[in-house]
């Protein structure tokens, strides 16, 4: 990424193309309140708090674009004055408990940074809460209407569950369907607890007000969310021995600050009575409580026993995806270098052993060919027998989030999955009729000249072959196979085979039939007809 010099307060500091000033300042190690903005969200500059003086002129620095040589000013009295009466004006509108028992949100940080107390808080409230959401809550007294909630439900998670309601200082946020929060469309993926600035839109009990952006930093670990396959970053905040909030870590490689109901708020298992807290070892045909040490030792005199029996494969161990891959790391190594055995499998390869078997035969590798990064520049997503809007929520809201921005996309599933809503089309092949569907657009691909032929001639082998199977799948035949329009599959290829960055993203819908591998395989073929392996452009299973 290009980067270019311009000057903070005197100092010179780097920044990259594209940058606003706001960013500038932040690199330069400059702290300025901006109650409107977001990292992860568009700018809107309706705050007024983060004003810097630029070119000559006093600017809102999240909405003004950083360019090379330019001067920035932030310290001088005029613009710090400036900068505080903005956020004084703010403050005079919200009741005293706004700024009270010094809160964690960021609002109370800027103004104990600026020393505005709740003095400053002149407002009668009485706009009432909705508090019937179990894990959000709305106190629309403490509303500033900066929109954040607004902009993080639709722009990060794509739901459009919010929207602001009534004029001038009345203004709050609300659900966008009119009646209160449950029975609205949120998902309760916590974004906009996440981003308030305020604790207007919060999560009941210790953590109220509590954000990634502000919160203690003792007390919190960092952790790898175990409720799917995505790997979301989250850290957890503790207080005296207890899990007060689960928070997504914007530093997160995949998840970027995002998170979905289960990562976010179901913690609560933990202390639910039907949770084991202790080993449970049979006694005379009943399971009862034992310690640690004489479970242990039970297993072990039992993996002992079974070796010396039978040798060390007697032994096997079944470990789980939801496991991180350090812990199924020493799962294997215990059973490698501690038993001496291979027998070693996992959860996964049920799904996805077929993933292995065709991606193996394609690539030479058992891995997808890209990163979700990779998925995301995308112009053209091909979803196959996944839902990841609901199995995979944060992944799913980054694609869904590509198709808002421009993106085509296809949906080949029986069912009207999350995706399908959003897809220019649609595909619902009979089940059972994936190899079918795919050879049918592999050979649409082919009759229309939509493939990449300097990458099949330097690349790939086994074209004729290829093209000597598909002859017997045109669109037609397909129709009858399938169920699925020959107008629609004609169409979604040509979706598919005009994009300049097409992608291929599936599930469990491909991998888990008699003839999963083939499946993984004819779509393959797709992308390597289209050159979109190791060429900038994706193709990855979506996992569990």
């Amino acid at each position: 990424m290009n980067r270019f010099m311009i000057e903070v307060d005197g100092a010179g500091v780097a920044v990259p193309d594209g940058s606003s000033l706001l960013t500038a300042v932040r690199a330069a190690g400059v702290e300025l309140p901006s109650l409107c903005s977001d990292d992860r969200l568009s700018p809107a500059g309706s705050c007024r708090t983060c004003l810097v003086r630029a070119g000559g002129r006093i600017v809102a620095a999240c909405v003004t674009p950083a360019s090379p040589g330019m001067r920035v000013d932030t310290g001088s009295d005029d613009v710090a004055r400036l900068r505080r009466d903005a956020v004084e004006l703010i403050v005079s509108a919200l009741p005293p408990r706004a700024l009270a028992d010094g809160g964690p949100g960021e609002l109370a940080h800027v103004c104990r940074s600026l020393g505005i107390g709740p003095e400053a808080a002149h407002g009668a409230g009485g706009r009432g809460v909705d508090d019937s959401h179990p894990y959000v809550h709305l106190d629309r007294d403490l509303c500033i209407a900066c929109g954040r909630c607004v902009r993080m439900c639709s722009e990060v998670q794509g739901t459009f569950a919010l929207t602001l309601v009534g004029r001038g200082g009345d203004t709050t946020v609300a659900p966008g369907t009119g009646g209160p929060w449950i029975e609205s469309d949120c998902v309760a993926c916590g974004g906009c607890v996440d981003t308030c600035p305020t604790g207007a839109i919060s999560q009941p009990g210790p953590a109220r007000g509590l954000t990634s952006a502000f919160h203690p930093a003792e007390g919190r670990t960092r952790t790898t969310c175990g409720y799917c396959g995505v790997g979301c970053a989250l850290d957890v905040v503790t207080r005296d021995d207890e899990v007060t909030a689960v928070l997504p870590a914007r530093d997160g490689p995949v998840n970027r600050g995002h998170a979905c109901v289960k990562g976010r708020f179901s913690h609560g298992f933990r202390t639910s009575p039907e949770r084991l807290t202790r080993p449970l070892l049979r006694r005379d045909g009943v399971l009862e409580p034992a310690g640690w040490d004489e479970a242990l030792a039970h297993v072990a005199r039992g993996l002992r026993a079974a070796v010396e029996a039978g040798g060390p494969d007697a032994v096997a161990a079944i470990s789980s995806a939801r496991a991180t891959n350090e812990e199924n790391y020493l799962v294997q190594k215990f059973m490698r270098v501690v038993i001496g055995t291979n027998n070693v499998d996992n959860c996964s390869r049920l799904c996805h052993s077929p993933s292995a078997a065709g991606l193996t035969a394609s690539f030479g590798l058992s891995g997808g060919t890209d990163t979700f990064d990779d998925v995301e520049r995308a112009d053209c997503l091909l979803v196959v027998g996944a839902n990841p809007v609901e199995a995979h929520p944060v992944v799913g809201a980054r694609l869904l989030r590509r198709v808002l921005r421009g993106a085509r996309l296809v949906v080949a599933d029986p069912r009207a999955v999350g995706l399908a809503l959003h897809a220019d089309v649609h595909l619902r092949p009979r089940p059972g009729t994936n190899v079918a569907l795919f050879h049918g657009l592999a050979h649409v691909l082919l009759a229309e000249a939509l493939t990449d032929e300097e990458f099949l001639r330097e690349r790939a082998t086994g074209l004729p072959e290829l093209i000597e199977l598909l002859a017997d799948y045109p669109p037609d035949r397909v129709a009858d196979l399938t169920g699925v329009p020959a107008g629609d599959l004609v169409a979604a290829a040509r979706l598919y085979g005009r994009a300049e960055r097409p992608a291929i993203v599936y599930g469990l819908g491909v991998t888990e039939h008699l003839h999963g591998t083939d499946g993984v395989r004819s779509l393959s073929n797709l992308a390597i007809l289209r050159g979109a392996v190791g060429t900038d452009r994706g193709h990855r299973p979506a996992g569990r």
